[in-house]
C-alpha cells in the first residue's frame, strides 16, 4: 500500500473523487475516443480516425500516454480540438474552482502563441473564447508546465453556454503565424469539491427534459428556472443537474446494480450513488418516456423506482418523482405503457409524485401542440415553465424547512417556541412590522408537512399561536413562517422544536 501512495507522490498527481476528469489516460494507444477535432483550410490540425485526438505514448506527464496537439494556424482558417470526459456527460462548473492541465513542448513557445480555450455545453452552446496567455507564462522546452484557469473566468464570459452542463473543453486557433507546432497535453481536470462548503444541495436525476432539451434557451429549461428560483430564496441552496438525454430508470440505478440482459448498466457519474455523494437535502427525478419507448415493462420500472425510493428515503433525504410526460407515440403499446406509468406514479408514490402530464397532454397522450417544441418528443419554453411551477410548488416550503433559515427584514421575527422541549402543546410567537400575508406551517424532520397553523392576512404587531401535538410521534419538528408584504418583499424563517411524550 505504501508503494501505491508513493507512486502518486512521485508523479505529483492526485485527483480528488470530486474532481471532473476530462483526460487522464487513453485506453486506445492511437487516439482518444472522447474527443472531436475539426480544421478549416488553410489551417491544419492533425487528426486520427477521421476526427479524433492523436495520442502520444512517448511523451506523457503521468500514466502511459498524452494528447498530441499538432496544428498550423493560417489566416482565413480555423481549427478546434475538443476534450470530453467519459460518456460526454455534462458537468456543473459553477460549484468548482479551476480548470487544470499540463502542457509540454519540445521547443519553447511564447505564451502569446498559445491557443484559445473555451467550453461547450450539452446543447453545443459555447462560452466566449479566452486567451491561454492570460493564465500562463511562456512554455519552456522539454518541461511539463501546469496551466490553471479559475472557473470564474468562464463565469464572467459565459457566452451562450449553460455552465451547469459543460460537456467539452475546446482548444482553438488564435494567432495565425503559419508555423507548425506540437503541444502535448495531459491530466485535464476541473478541480474543486462540490460536496464541501456551506451549501444545501438539491440533485436532479433524469433524461433530456431535465437536461434542458426543448426550450430555445437554457434559461427557459425547468431545472434552470428552478435553480434560479431556489437560489434567490436561499443562497445556500445549490441545484446539481446530473440528467442526461436518453436515460432510462436503469441508468440512474445505484452503482453495483446488475440489470437484466439487454438493459442499461448504471451510469456511475450520473446515477443515484453519485447524487448521494453531495449529501443532498433533496433529490428530484424526471424520467419522462424513454422506458416506454424501449418497451420496458411497468413492473420493471416500478421495481427500479422502488429501489431508488428505498435508498433515498432511508437516508432521510427528500424525494420528488415526476410523472411520465406526453409524447407523440404512434405505437399503441408504448402509449399505453406511458399512461400506465403515469397512473402508477400517482398511486404508488403519491406523496413524492409531481404532475408533469395534466394539461400538457392531449387526451390521446400526445403533446398539446401549444407545448410541443416541434419534434413530438420534447416540450417548449411554455411547457417548461409549467413543469418548473409544479416542481416549485411541490418542493418550495418543504425544502426550506430542512435547515435553520432566516431572511433579514427589519421588524420581522420568529421566536423560539416555548416551552421547548414540549408535551403536548407549545406556543409559537412572531412579530410583523407591517400587514402581511402569513403562512405558518409545521413539518417533520423529513420535510413532510404536518399542518398549516396560519394561512392568511394578518395585521402588524406581535402574534402567537398554540400548537397541539397530541396525535404526533415524539421527535424533532420544524416550524416555518413566510410573510409576504405588499411591496413584494418576503420574510421567511425556520425554527426547530422537540416534542417529547
Amino acid at each position: 500500500m505504501k508503494y501505491f501512495y508513493l507512486w502518486f507522490i512521485i508523479i505529483g498527481r492526485f485527483i480528488s473523487a470530486q474532481d471532473y476528469i476530462f483526460f487522464s489516460n487513453s485506453d486506445n494507444s492511437s487516439y482518444y475516443d472522447n474527443s472531436f477535432l475539426f480544421s478549416n483550410s488553410p489551417s491544419e490540425l492533425l487528426k486520427v480516425n477521421s476526427n479524433k485526438f492523436p495520442v502520444s505514448t512517448n511523451i506523457f506527464h503521468s500514466s502511459t500516454n498524452s494528447l498530441k496537439l499538432n496544428y498550423k494556424s493560417l489566416s482565413n482558417g480555423d481549427w478546434g480540438a475538443a476534450i470530453a470526459s467519459a460518456g460526454w456527460i455534462g458537468r456543473d462548473l459553477t460549484v468548482m474552482d479551476s480548470l487544470s492541465f499540463w502542457v509540454y513542448s519540445e521547443t519553447a513557445i511564447s505564451s502569446s502563441l498559445l491557443p484559445l480555450i473555451y467550453l461547450e455545453d450539452l446543447s453545443n452552446k459555447k462560452t466566449d473564447k479566452l486567451k491561454l496567455s492570460a493564465f500562463s507564462g511562456d512554455i519552456s522546452a522539454g518541461v511539463w508546465t501546469n496551466i490553471k484557469i479559475p472557473v470564474s473566468a468562464f463565469i464572467n464570459k459565459p457566452g451562450t453556454a449553460d455552465l451547469t452542463r459543460i460537456k467539452v473543453i475546446y482548444l482553438g486557433q488564435d494567432l495565425a503565424d503559419a508555423i507548425e507546432r506540437t503541444i502535448y497535453i495531459d491530466d485535464v481536470i476541473i478541480t474543486g469539491n462540490p460536496s464541501s462548503g456551506n451549501y444545501n444541495y438539491i440533485v436532479v436525476l433524469g433524461s433530456s427534459t431535465a437536461a434542458g432539451t426543448g426550450p430555445t434557451s437554457p434559461d427557459s429549461a425547468w431545472v434552470n428556472r428552478f435553480r434560479k428560483y431556489m437560489t434567490l430564496k436561499d443562497t445556500t441552496l445549490k441545484v446539481i443537474n446530473l440528467a442526461i438525454g436518453g436515460y432510462t430508470t436503469y441508468n440512474v440505478m445505484p452503482t453495483g446494480f446488475i440489470p437484466p440482459l439487454g438493459r442499461e448498466n448504471p451510469s456511475i457519474n450520473n446515477n443515484v450513488t453519485t447524487a448521494l455523494t453531495y449529501k443532498p437535502s433533496a433529490i428530484l427525478i424526471n424520467l419522462p418516456s424513454n422506458d416506454a419507448v424501449k418497451n420496458y415493462s411497468i413492473s420493471e420500472q416500478i421495481a427500479n423506482y422502488d429501489t431508488l425510493v428505498k435508498i433515498i428515503t432511508a437516508k432521510n433525504i427528500l424525494l420528488w418523482l415526476s410523472t411520465t410526460q406526453p409524447r407523440n407515440l404512434s405505437n399503441t403499446n408504448q402509449m399505453s405503457a406511458l399512461k400506465a406509468m403515469r397512473d402508477s406514479t400517482f398511486s404508488r408514490y403519491g406523496k413524492y409524485a409531481v404532475d408533469f402530464w395534466t394539461d400538457i397532454a392531449l387526451p390521446n397522450g400526445f403533446i398539446n401542440p401549444k407545448y410541443n417544441s416541434g419534434d413530438g418528443v420534447h416540450l417548449n419554453n411554455e411547457a417548461h415553465r409549467i413543469l418548473f411551477e409544479r416542481m416549485r410548488d411541490a418542493v418550495d416550503d418543504e425544502i426550506l424547512a430542512i435547515e435553520d433559515f432566516e431572511s433579514n427584514l427589519a421588524g420581522f421575527y420568529l421566536n423560539q417556541n416555548y416551552p421547548n422541549p414540549f408535551n403536548p402543546s407549545t406556543i409559537i410567537s412572531f412579530s410583523l412590522q407591517e400587514q402581511s400575508y402569513v403562512k405558518l406551517s409545521i413539518f417533520n424532520i423529513l420535510g413532510e408537512k404536518v399542518t398549516d397553523l396560519i394561512y392568511g392576512q394578518m395585521q402588524s404587531g406581535n402574534h402567537q399561536v398554540k400548537f397541539e401535538a397530541n396525535s404526533l410521534s415524539s421527535g424533532m419538528y420544524i416550524y416555518n413562517i413566510s410573510a409576504a408584504l405588499e411591496s413584494g418583499k418576503v420574510f421567511r424563517s425556520n425554527r426547530k422544536m422537540l416534542f417529547v411524550k
